[in-house]
């Protein structure tokens, strides 16, 4: 059954109108030239899919534009009282939260597994696979406007002066929606390894905590408990180190912006941007992604989150800064 409601918001109407004549059907981009990466309309039809096969409750909401006009699609499944959030591909020059996401929503609707079955009866999730489907398509980090998404969560809900009308839209879903938790899925540079140097001791993955001022201190434990899940749970599987991501205090940021806000909220930073790995490695960094992803869930689902010991992210190694693995062309201290 087909449900898809749409909400256009002034902000995204009047940036379609804007950049209208940037891209045209007929132009060729970046993304349309690989298939290891979901162009915009692949994963429209990837979730019109789902929604003609989901076994379990099922629903796809438009809840807004990108500046050019590509929909901004959040998928629900389950039929469960607590609400989670994904969002990926904030980075359009960060594929691979899309490429994990878009497996776990899979499995979440149509499989018959105990994990997804244990998910869904107790957790609605929604997710947002393409966050910024304009600099996707270009396999650029900004959206259409040159603006950085991942710097504009601080925005009040129906703000019109948004400069990234893909992160109001979030903004707007997500506030009102008051979900235990955000997460959110990028990718690093890199490579970073341990203190030996091992090439083969390479940090997968780097996971962090809102550290803002402004953040909840509960937001802030909830927070911490996501990572030691991820931690426990995925550290070794597919050969993953789980490292903590350097992360900035800045509350623009996606992370910081919700647990300010008074939700769980962690940054998920797989290594590795679109053109620093081939396909066997992109698909070793999807399954670790997504063994962290499913850990939340499962433990959220049956309550074992709220057992862990916020005080063990001090067992998670700190990954190395920037500057110890070349020039970075953002600041240092953000995602």
């Amino acid at each position: 059954m087909r449900r898809r409601s749409a909400l256009k918001l002034l902000g995204s109407a009047a940036g379609a109108g804007m950049f209208a004549a940037t891209v045209s059907a007929d132009d060729s981009l970046p993304r349309e030239e690989t298939k290891r990466f979901y162009t915009h309309q692949e994963v429209q039809d990837f979730l019109d899919d789902l929604d003609r096969r989901a076994r379990r409750p099922f629903e796809l909401e438009e809840i807004g534009e990108s500046l050019e006009g590509r929909e901004l699609t959040v998928a629900r499944v389950g039929s469960g009282d607590t609400d989670v959030f994904f969002t990926a591909e904030q980075h359009g020059d960060e594929p691979t939260g899309t490429n994990a996401i878009l497996a776990e929503l899979r499995e979440l609707a149509t499989s018959g597994s105990p994990f997804a079955r244990t998910v869904t009866e107790a957790l609605t999730v929604h997710v947002l696979p393409m966050h910024n489907p304009d600099g996707a398509m270009r396999n650029q980090r900004t959206n259409a406007g040159g603006t950085d998404p991942n710097r504009q969560h601080d925005y009040e809900v129906g703000s019109s002066d948004n400069p990234s009308p893909e992160t109001q839209a979030m903004i707007d879903y997500v506030v009102p929606l008051e979900p235990l938790w955000v997460a959110d899925l990028h990718t690093q540079s890199g490579m970073y390894h341990d203190e030996n140097e091992n090439p083969g001791d390479m940090y997968h993955s780097s996971n962090f905590w809102p550290i803002a001022d402004e953040a909840d201190p509960e937001a802030i434990e909830l927070s911490q408990r996501l990572n030691v899940s991820m931690w426990d749970q995925a550290e070794g599987k597919a050969n993953a180190q789980l490292s903590v991501y350097p992360g900035g205090t800045g509350t623009n940021i996606a992370r910081n912006a919700y647990g300010a806000r008074g939700f769980g909220s962690i940054l998920n930073e797989m290594t590795g941007q679109t053109g620093d790995r081939g396909e066997r490695m992109e698909g070793q960094m999807v399954r670790i992604m997504r063994n962290e992803n499913r850990a939340i869930l499962e433990e959220t689902a049956d309550g074992t989150l709220l057992e862990r010991d916020p005080d063990r992210v001090e067992e998670i190694p700190d990954r190395p800064g920037f500057g110890e693995a070349g020039d970075w062309p953002w600041d240092a201290t953000t995602e």
